[in-house]
């Protein structure tokens, strides 16, 4: 990457190394990052509603604006929403776990118990009443059984089961005892008491994980009733004289016995979560333009609800605005190339001025959007404020011409022609009804553009803004009849809105356009009529201290004029320029021959190399005088390029026939002016102007065939040094322009009488007869002039 490096001396005196990338003087780097600007700008500006990041608006908090539906959306209902999701939690059913095994493991924990005790027997010799080492081992036999059972034996209990050894029997008849229970049916805990089993409960094996719905309770038994059970089922069981052991089956029993349908409370809100999460929300809808809070109003819930849904929405839209950004970014992008292209070459042809040309147009394609968007928040306004106006026909009083006047005013009409399109398609992403808004504005700034074409006068705008008004209400009424609505009570206020739209852009344009000639250096037809006076400061200061130049810059001016016309050139500017192209000598004017007072010529005692950079530096010093009187880029640009990278040929020659061998030596580049060559008409008519009216001061004897041929074998020659191959000059143009010069010369040295006087009064004035300009010059001032044609 190249640097360019520019020394800075700061206020101390120090220093300071300024490194810029080379790149970024690049022409074509800076229009194409004007260019991304502008069309970042310009989408920011169309697409207002797009929000990648969401504003937050809290309940309780007062609104700043009002806030309008930009489009029409779903906003969730959610108490609605909640209701049905409540509704479905309350149709699920209650699940309740059933343990189908639970006797058959209260039946093996106590065959477990009586077969420890058995084997305890067997290990004290069968015995019911062992010694005192034996009863130490039915004590632990019996703590195995409790601890196996999980209850505690009274000494009563032990000691009648004792008596019969713990007898398998028993064991099996407490097991038929349990079983004759659970298979009465599921026993439940209390917790299903303050289930709500209208509709049923879910019984889900814990096993098998199947489910069966129950709305038969009857079958359910409780523990209490499952106790009552056991008392009435034993009975059956063991006969009448088994009582004692009866009532010892018994009481294990129904300390043995545990519900096997318990309810599951985990499974239950889970079942109850999926029914509620498979409620589909409830919407409603918000329509577009539809107001959804105003200013000064509180948010209320509901207005939280309806702004989360506009600025949030779903995760899509998110993707959506990005997509509709990036969509007008490169939509306006490339319709800003394709129009580029098309008018590049209606740009002046400089690079530097087209990269101005192009900051122009960026700025007044943002400035037509921002007037047109700030036009729509007044005509809400104004609807607002008077709903009887309605709010579409306030539209058509937006100043949608105002940048295509300022362009055309600026640069030119073709330029103009092709921004009206472009502007009209901006601005009709703007409105709902595109094409109609479209139509409406292209047609009025196309229409500003042919007027304001001639613009010598300030009150040319007014005339405008009045043309294009009328021409807004033939479109309107064009629009209205496409549309049905033509006798309706609302044509009468779309037909003024559209006539004040026409004044109100010429309004616009007028209080702007200083601006833009301060700014960028533009010169309006108006500027240049202002510029014309010459009553103006810097001709007053020349008169006195270069005289010679004023008389040569005037002259210049009227024969410049004339061909401009006789080409369609810019006879104003081509007249102002020559009027200023020649200011730089104000500065040095005692070294140029035509304010030489006498005889005596400063530039015989420098060097020919010095005798043309004087010369020469008359071009930088009126560039510089330029921009001190902000003449403008036009002016300045035709002081530039007046000699473009001519020969001044008086001291090139003077030091070809020097006898110093260094002096013969230098280059003739030396000699030539920096330039540019002239890059418009208007430019290449000053140069032309300057060379032959300095030419002509040093005719003797002007007669018509002399001055023409003096015309014709300067534009030859200039023509020959390539000066005017950049100024878009035809050769049709310079026959016309051959003419019109020798036209102009010839009013300037016509004939005049010589008036005879008488020999006293001849006498008497004798001294003075060398100042008559009907004589011709000496042969001394011959040379003096010629000095000049080859030097100014």
């Amino acid at each position: 990457m190249s640097y360019n490096k520019k020394q800075l001396s700061s206020k101390d005196g120090s220093v300071q190394v300024n490194v810029v990338p080379e790149f970024t003087r690049d022409p074509l780097f800076q229009r194409w990052t004007i260019l991304i600007i502008m069309s970042m700008i310009l989408t920011l500006l169309l697409s207002p509603q797009i929000h990648l990041i969401s504003p937050v608006y809290k309940v309780g908090t007062i609104a700043t604006k009002d806030i309008k539906a930009d489009r029409d959306f779903l906003v969730e209902d959610k108490a609605s929403t909640e209701q049905k999701r409540l509704e479905a939690a309350q149709k699920g059913l209650p699940i309740c776990d059933y343990d189908k095994n639970m006797p058959s493991f209260i039946g093996a924990s106590l065959a477990r118990a009586f077969l420890r005790m058995e084997e305890a027997y067997k290990t004290i010799g069968g015995e019911s009443s062992p010694p005192k080492s034996g009863q130490d081992v039915l004590k632990k036999a019996q703590d195995d059984f409790n601890s196996t059972l999980g209850l505690t034996l009274t000494k009563e209990e032990f000691a009648v089961l004792n008596r019969h050894k713990f007898s398998f029997d028993i064991c099996n008849n407490i097991v038929k005892l349990i079983y004759s229970v659970y298979n009465k049916g599921p026993i439940s805990n209390g917790d299903l008491l303050h289930l709500n089993k209208d509709n049923g409960i879910i019984i889900r094996n814990i096993w098998t994980q199947n489910e069966r719905t129950i709305n038969n309770f009857s079958s359910l038994l409780s523990m209490e009733e499952a106790k009552k059970l056991i008392i009435k089922n034993s009975s059956i069981v063991f006969s009448k004289e088994q009582s004692n052991l009866q009532n010892v089956a018994i009481s294990v029993s129904k300390r043995l016995i545990r519900p096997n349908l318990t309810f599951a409370k985990n499974a239950t809100e889970k079942r109850k979560q999926l029914l509620m999460d498979d409620v589909k929300p409830v919407f409603y809808k918000v329509q577009k333009n539809e107001m959804i809070v105003r200013e000064g109003e509180k948010i209320s819930p509901i207005h939280s609800d309806k702004l989360a849904a506009l600025y949030k929405g779903e995760e899509g839209i998110k993707f959506l605005n990005i997509s509709i950004f990036l969509g007008m970014f490169l939509s306006i992008m490339l319709f800003s190339i394709i129009l580029y292209l098309i008018f590049e070459a209606w740009l002046t042809s400089s690079a530097k001025n087209i990269t101005t040309d192009v900051i122009l147009l960026s700025i007044a394609a943002i400035l037509q959007v921002l007037l047109a968007r700030i036009g729509i928040f007044l005509c809400e306004s104004i609807n607002n404020a008077f709903p009887l106006i309605p709010v579409d026909a306030c539209f058509y009083a937006i100043p949608f011409a105002a940048a295509t006047m300022l362009i055309v005013t600026l640069l030119n009409r073709d330029v103009g022609l092709i921004f009206a399109v472009f502007s009209a398609f901006l601005i009709s992403f703007l409105f709902e009804a595109k094409a109609s808004m479209f139509f409406y504005s292209m047609l009025g700034s196309m229409v500003a553009a042919f007027k304001i074409t001639e613009c010598k006068k300030r009150s040319a705008f007014f005339k405008t803004g009045l043309f294009v008004g009328l021409v807004n209400m033939a479109v309107i009424i064009c629009l209205l009849l496409l549309a049905g609505k033509l006798i309706t009570t609302d044509t009468l206020f779309n037909l003024v809105m559209g006539f004040v739209g026409g004044i109100l852009s010429a309004a616009v344009v007028q209080s702007i356009i200083p601006l833009f000639e301060s700014l960028l250096g533009y010169t309006t037809d108006i500027k240049l009529l202002e510029l014309a006076n010459l009553n103006q400061p810097i001709f007053q200061n020349m008169i006195m201290v270069a005289p010679g130049t004023y008389h040569h810059s005037i002259v210049v001016a009227s024969m410049v004029e004339a061909a401009a016309e006789a080409i369609n050139a810019n006879s104003l500017l081509a007249k102002v320029s020559s009027y200023y192209h020649d200011i730089g000598k104000i500065k040095k004017s005692l070294y140029f021959i035509e304010n030489q007072i006498g005889y005596e010529n400063k530039l015989d005692k420098l060097s020919p190399k010095m005798s043309s950079l004087v010369i020469i530096s008359h071009v930088k010093e009126g560039c510089e005088l330029a921009k001190e009187y902000k003449l403008g880029r036009a002016i300045t640009d035709i002081i530039r390029q007046h000699h473009g990278t001519r020969l001044v040929g008086y001291f090139y020659e003077k030091a070809q026939r020097d006898k110093d061998p260094s002096v013969r030596s230098i280059p003739e580049g030396e000699f030539r002016y920096p330039g540019p060559k002239p890059l418009t008409r208007e430019a290449g008519l000053v140069l032309l102007g300057d060379v032959i009216e300095a030419s002509s001061r040093a005719l003797t004897n002007p007669t018509p065939s002399r001055i023409k041929n003096l015309v014709e074998d300067r534009m030859n020659q200039i023509l020959m040094e390539g000066e005017l191959n950049e100024s878009d000059l035809t050769f049709h143009d310079l026959s016309k322009v051959a003419d019109s010069f020798t036209r102009t010369l010839n009013g300037i040295f016509h004939q005049r009488i010589d008036y005879p006087v008488s020999t006293a009064k001849e006498n008497n004035e004798g001294k003075d007869r060398n100042g008559n300009s009907n004589r011709k010059p000496s042969e001394k001032n011959r040379h003096r002039y010629s000095k000049s044609s080859s030097s100014s």
